[in-house]
């Protein structure tokens, strides 16, 4: 097998990112929780990577194997979304875990330091897991950031995705789980000089 070709997507990619983004997030065990009607996912979802990848488009980082069988978002130190975007997504969450949510998010505040380059998300189409692309993209991000002497921070939202991680000079810095969310656990990368 040829090793994937990863390339930096732009603006005019949006559609083919979303589309491999929200694949590859279909099965993940905090964001179905989070949107567990299928209706409610793709609609919600769609909202939150359409401002990720704004934000990751105008810093020119946003990174996908080539055809978008993978793609990840990445927000750089300092930058922020506007959480008010995210709004008329609250209405599609389950009434009993919207405060749940909000404390899950409060959790990964205190474990994200400002400084940090931020993967919002990374995902590989579920046909295509295992093959390494995530990987590809994973590895083509980190050398960016590396050339700058900078730290990486992600939250992991499976075991599976935290191994990956792992592997890659992440290192677990929390775990948060409340009630019957499943648990997420916060990881920083250290600058590699």
């Amino acid at each position: 097998m040829e090793l994937p070709k990863i390339i930096k997507a732009k603006k005019r990619h949006q559609e083919a990112l979303k589309a491999v983004l929200t694949l590859g997030f279909s099965a993940d065990p905090l964001v179905r929780w989070i949107f567990p009607d299928p209706t409610a996912y793709l609609q919600s979802f769609n909202l939150w990577i359409e401002e990720f990848s704004k934000i990751s488009f105008s810093h020119d980082i946003a990174f996908a194997e080539e055809n978008f069988l993978g793609a990840s978002l990445w927000l750089p130190p300092g930058v922020e979304v506007d959480e008010s975007v995210f709004e008329p997504t609250w209405a599609s969450i389950p009434e009993d875990r919207i405060e749940i949510l909000f404390q899950i998010l409060e959790q990964f505040a205190e474990f994200h330091a400002d400084d940090c380059w931020y993967l919002a998300f990374l995902a590989v189409d579920p046909s295509m897991q295992g093959q390494g692309i995530g990987s590809f993209i994973l590895k083509e991000a980190l050398q960016m950031i590396d050339a700058k002497g900078e730290r990486a921070y992600l939250e992991a939202s499976s075991e599976r995705n935290r191994a990956l991680y792992e592997r890659h000079g992440f290192e677990m810095i929390g775990k948060v789980q409340i009630q019957d969310s499943p648990p997420a656990f916060p990881m920083i990368r250290e600058a590699q000089i």
